[in-house]
Formats: structure tokens, sequence, C-alpha cells
């Protein structure tokens, strides 16, 4: 059985991959792009650039093609569909959630209704663990889209370390987890 790494090329999906304790030969990354730009949504990473990062971190890279915009009904239609059409068993799926209920709550229910066991293997844990993980690996983390409400405070190109968490004003997730700006892991 294989576990399905939901993987948007930023360092939360990195994170949970280093987290994950899953043999790398029974770990597959999916990544959803928006069809026509074929870029990653949010995240605004090219697929060409994630194809790279799943050839560098030597994982197989299974993707879905999405319409912009998207409803759940597609999104988990299209999901299903791509899933159903891979060569090998799936009973697992892992997400870079860091702590937002809600989204955590609508994944368990919603493919957990279909059988499939969700995992979390960044969920809760101290900030400073996180972010010790990246320097100890080295990973280069910029900031790749900025929500426009952010844009006097972050950049696109900042690179995502201990020094930028530490200066980001208080309203700022330090994570980004309510989509005040995304990360690309650079390869």
């Amino acid at each position: 059985m294989y576990t399905v790494l939901f993987w948007s090329g930023g360092k939360d999906s990195l994170l949970a991959r280093h987290f994950l304790e899953v043999p790398p030969e029974k770990l597959v990354l999916l990544t959803t792009f928006n069809e026509e730009e074929r870029i990653v949504p949010h995240q605004n990473i090219p697929l060409s650039y994630i194809q790279e990062q799943a050839v560098a971190l030597g994982h197989t890279l299974t993707t879905v093609p999405l319409p912009h915009p998207c409803s759940n009904e597609i999104y988990l239609e299209r999901l299903f569909a791509v899933l159903g059409s891979l060569p090998f068993d799936v009973d697992s799926f892992a997400f870079g959630d860091w702590h937002l209920e809600d989204i955590r709550k609508w994944r368990e229910k919603v493919f957990g209704e279909r059988g499939f066991t969700c995992r979390f293997p960044i969920w809760h844990k101290p900030l400073d663990d996180l972010i010790t993980t990246l320097e100890e690996h080295g990973q280069k983390i910029v900031i790749s889209s900025v929500n426009t409400d952010f844009k006097d405070m972050i950049s696109t190109g900042d690179i995502y370390n201990r020094e930028f968490i530490e200066n980001l004003p208080d309203k700022i997730d330090p994570m980004g987890e309510y989509g005040e700006f995304h990360t690309r892991v650079v390869v």
C-alpha cells in the first residue's frame, strides 16, 4: 500500500515529507494544478517546476488538472478519477497542515468516507522544530506568492527562514496558514 502526499511545492509539503514515517519507495507525491495556466494555485509555482522537485526528491509525481474556478465536487471527482487510474493501491493521504482545524476536519470527513486514512505529520509541531528541521537540511525556501493585503510587509522572492519569521508582524501566521503568503522549495 502507498501513501499519497499532497505536494504543493512549498515548505509545508517538504516538512510533511520529512516527518512522515513512510518508506520512501511507498510515498507518491500528488499535485493539483490549474489546467489552463499549468501552475499550482495559491503557490504560483509552474507545474514544470513541481516536476523538477519530484525528480530531485526521487519520488513519483501524480498530477491532477483542475479548472479555475473549481468546486469541491469537481475537485473530488477529478482527484478520485486520477487515483483510480494508479497502478498501485493507496491507503492513506498525507497533508502539510499545521493548525487549521476546519481544513483538517474536512479532509478527514471527505477522505475518511472513502476509506482513506489521513495523516498530518506536522500537526501542532512546535514552530522552532519545523524551522530547525529546514535549517538542518539546508533547504532554501522562497516566498512564491503574497496576499495583496500583506504586500507592504512581505515580497515574492524573500527567503523563508528563522529571520523572516522573527521579523513578521504578529498579525501574520508564521507558516502563512491563513493564506498570507506561500512558499516554494528551491531545487
